[in-house]
């Protein structure tokens, strides 16, 4: 039965390395990067449904990226990488504000009123105190920056090895 599962395994690990993989994810990485920056700079509220749909589908294709990683890639399972990535997709949660205002209501936690009339790009005047988890949510984003560093490793990895296979072969 090990002889079915491993070469099952290692066609999903040379899927999700593969190059077509990587760049979705490289999109994806970038469009959480700076999706919410773009939404609250250059669209109107209309816009906000569409930018959390697409906030939605980035962390469940986070979240599916982990869960294949952690099943086929024997060393990503509690690796650097694997912890960087859980953080880095639970970053993503205070940029959906349908999630962000489910949690703070199930924790007790009231929106500030003041700072409401702000033109898109304008920090709101924030008076309640949360300034400082704000900028700790904001510096947990650069963490996905890494994500793009891991998917650049993830490439090269997988050039390098077609790259044998075609060696091997002549």
């Amino acid at each position: 039965m090990d002889d079915d599962v491993q070469p099952i395994r290692q066609r999903i690990r040379e899927i999700v390395e593969g190059k077509w993989i990587i760049l979705i994810m490289s999109l994806v990485t970038l469009f959480a990067l700076f999706g919410d920056d773009f939404r609250l700079w250059f669209f109107t509220k209309k816009a906000d449904p569409y930018f959390f749909v697409c906030l939605i589908i980035s962390l469940f294709l986070f979240m599916l990226e982990i869960l294949i990683n952690s099943c086929v890639v024997d060393e990503f399972k509690y690796s650097f990488f694997f912890w960087l990535d859980i953080i880095a997709t639970v970053s993503l949660i205070p940029d959906i504000d349908w999630i962000a205002n489910f949690g703070e209501e199930m924790i007790g936690m009231r929106n500030s009123s003041t700072g409401a009339d702000v033109f898109p790009g304008e920090l709101a005047k924030v008076e309640d105190g949360s300034e400082k988890l704000t900028k700790i949510i904001k510096s947990l984003r650069l963490i996905r920056l890494i994500r793009i560093i891991k998917l650049y490793k993830y490439a090269v990895k997988s050039n390098t090895e077609a790259e044998e296979a075609k060696l091997r072969e002549q």
